[in-house]
């Protein structure tokens, strides 16, 4: 025993090794912040604690930033004159500061300003408004007179102002120093009077002139753009976008290699939001989403696959997705070796259009029935036994704790589960909850707390590394039991030789098959349900009694099975995707992501919420059952809950057999409830976290 606690604490430290070190290994490349020597950055997530807390919040962005982003509810515009007045009179008062985004250093600044008035609770949400909103959270824009829109970089037409615009700040045309650099006339044209020549206020902000200004100096992406579905040439529709749209001028955010692809797929999604929408359920738009903006200029964005200016319809042979050579080309330049049955493969689409996606939207109503009435079965009959519990515990205290005590104190243990069945339990567990850790946030990516999750792993790629390795050791332990399924069954192949012919007799075989000590599922399953559920309502009145396996446990362990065909098939699809899709058309992808998802979400709740009920929070059982962890029950517990598998082992004669002799597990209890307590509370939070996200 020594050799195997030995051995599993090895394995232990080897596990718990690789999920500390591998979020380290991807959590480089964060860019350069706006960091300001005594101001104290905080992260989103920290931020919206401190909100929820009632922190005040300030937003040190430009008018003009804060009138095209908006702002954080209840955010008070500092960057004023006189901003001063706008503090709170306590100095303890809890205070957040933002701008633009993690290179803005106004939001630290003001901060720092702040500080120095005596403030001790001052703290910069670092990443800014643009992060804020890429993360999904809400904002508010204030109404802005239409007038002021007009000349909003320049005042109310009052050009002597114009000395505000010190630079171009779309970082692109303001890092020229040499050649031909633009002047401001060069996009709002001249006017020429009797006086004296002056800037045309009208002329830039002609959608007729945009273009034709930037293509003026960009004559090669223009042409390019005008033929494109964007362009007017190939196009009649109104409202199409103008270089401006999604190139910022004057006032827009500075755009770099840092944040690039995030405010790509802001732009990109503000015309096409269901398709963005979509984009966003896949692992691409997860990862877009949760990564960090250093890390996310690796992820496959909205241009990576439909192009730049070069963008045509999916029917154009021009098109980098048009069917064939084109889009496999496109999509082996991140997944080498990708075919043609990889490429079709949809990144957007819609599991619940049944007219387009029949085969994906087939799946998404089984799965959801399929959860409803599991779900909906299994809560009932959970909370019918608490009641019922609860009520028999109030009514015979005396006698229930009678019964508890004799069941606790009683020395005789009788052997329940090997010690193999032990390690295999803890592994399964340990790897199913690094599963949930490592799965959660990028199924719920825009839970609140899904950004705080996937941090911690050091970005979706660090989430992934700990998803495999949880699920290599899963996989391991469902091959470890298959395994042990054919030496158990090898063992005892004398037990299904008819004595009589000296051969194997398939009466025997399913006999036992379906036998007490089998679990798999039998007549007598059915019947003690209905005892069970005639129990809960009080048609009888004392609890019934099973044999070595109820159907409750007998339902848990299908339901392994089940589950590990469709989450463990649908992952390894997901994990190797190139290599599935030789042999499989790229529309499974789809259908895998979606199955794998449904399916954890149905694994993930029923382990947290009704197996733990069934095994520790019964009233009987609260707060922890340690019999997975011992490997016994006692003699008492027996006759009180499996008086079938008890009288049978006694008219047999193979009940002594299995009574412990050297129980050695008060020894390490110790170490049984700490691991048992650690992986309880580690799941209920789990299953707070998913209720929270559902309700709120």
């Amino acid at each position: 025993m020594n050799k195997l606690i030995k051995n599993i604490f090895i394995a232990t430290f080897v596990v718990l090794a690789s999920v500390v070190i591998t979020p380290q290994v991807h959590a480089s490349g964060n860019g350069s912040m706006a960091f300001v020597d005594g101001v104290v950055p905080i992260s989103i997530s920290k931020a919206k604690e401190l909100m929820n807390d009632g922190a005040y919040i300030f937003d040190a962005n430009e008018l003009e930033v804060r009138q095209e982003y908006g702002h954080v509810e209840g955010a008070v515009h500092i960057n004023v004159d006189n901003w001063e007045r706008l503090l709170p009179k306590d100095k303890d008062s809890v205070i957040i500061v933002y701008c633009l985004n993690r290179i803005c250093y106004i939001s630290s600044e003001i901060a720092l300003e702040i500080s120095k008035l005596g403030y001790k609770n001052v703290y910069v949400m670092i990443e800014g408004i643009e992060q804020w909103i890429l993360s999904g959270n809400p904002i508010i824009k204030d109404a802005v007179d239409p007038a002021d829109l007009k000349n909003k970089y320049l005042g109310n037409n009052n050009w002597e102002k114009s000395s505000k615009v010190t630079d171009y700040t779309d970082t692109i045309h303001r890092q020229i120093l040499f050649g031909e650099i633009p002047s401001c006339r060069d996009c709002h044209g001249i006017n020429v009077g009797s006086n004296a020549k002056s800037i045309n206020a009208d002329f830039a902000s002609l959608r007729q002139n945009v273009n034709k200004n930037c293509m003026s100096c960009h004559d090669d992406v223009g042409e390019e753009f005008k033929s494109s579905v964007h362009g007017n040439v190939m196009s009649t529709k109104k409202g199409l976008p103008l270089c401006s749209d999604c190139h910022s001028i004057h006032m827009g955010p500075a755009v770099s290699s840092i944040n690039m692809k995030k405010f790509a797929d802001k732009k990109c999604g503000d015309c096409h939001q269901k398709e963005q929408a979509m984009y966003h359920t896949t692992f691409h738009g997860k990862a877009m989403l949760l990564e960090n903006p250093g890390n996310a200029i690796s992820v496959a964005a909205c241009y990576d696959c439909h192009g730049t200016h070069n963008i045509y319809s999916v029917d154009d042979a021009r098109s980098t997705l048009y069917k064939g050579e084109k889009r496999i080309e496109t999509c082996a330049s991140c997944h080498p070796g990708g075919n043609e049955n990889f490429s079709e493969f949809m990144a957007h689409a819609d599991h619940t259009d049944g007219k387009n996606y029949p085969v994906l939207n087939f799946a998404y109503k089984f799965m959801t029935a399929l959860i409803i009435v599991v779900f909906g079965f299994f809560g009932i009959h959970t909370l019918l036994w608490f009641i019922r519990l609860t009520m028999t515990r109030m009514k015979y205290s005396k006698e229930w704790k009678e019964a508890k005590n004799r069941a606790h104190s009683d020395k005789v243990k009788i052997k329940r589960f090997t010690g193999f069945h032990k390690v295999q339990h803890f592994f399964l567990a340990a790897s199913f909850l690094g599963l949930g850790f490592s799965g959660m946030p990028q199924k719920y990516h825009t839970a609140d707390w899904a950004q705080s999750m996937i941090d911690l792993m050091g970005g979706p790629i660090g989430a992934t590394k700990i998803h495999h390795i949880s699920a290599f050791i899963m996989l391991a332990v469902v091959f470890s039991h298959f395994v042990e399924i054919i030496v158990v069954a090898y063992r005892n192949r004398q037990a299904v030789i008819d004595p009589n012919t000296g051969k194997f007799s398939w009466r025997i075989f399913w006999r036992k098959f379906f036998g007490p000590d089998s679990l798999v599922p039998n007549f007598q399953d059915f019947r003690d349900l209905k005892n069970n559920f005639l129990w809960f309502i009080g048609k009888k009145d004392k609890m019934p009694q099973f044999d070595r396996w109820t159907y409750w446990e007998k339902f848990d362990y299908i339901a392994v099975f089940w589950g590990m065909l469709i989450i463990g098939l649908s992952g390894l699809m997901l994990w190797f995707p190139v290599a599935f899709t030789k042999v499989l058309p790229g529309q499974m992808l789809n259908l895998a992501t979606f199955l794998h998802s449904d399916e954890a979400l149905l694994a993930l709740g029923f382990i947290f919420a009704v197996h733990f009920f069934h095994t520790h929070f019964r009233a009987n059982k609260f707060p922890m059952d340690t019999v997975i962890f011992s490997g016994n029950l006692t003699e008492e517990e027996m006759k009180q809950e499996r008086t079938p598998w008890y009288n049978r082992l006694k008219e047999s004669g193979k009940f002594d057999e299995l009574i412990v002799k050297d129980d050695n597990f008060d020894k390490w209890k110790w170490l049984a409830y700490i691991v048992g307590y650690a992986m309880l509370i580690t799941g209920i939070i789990f299953l707070l976290m998913i209720i929270y996200y559902y309700i709120f």
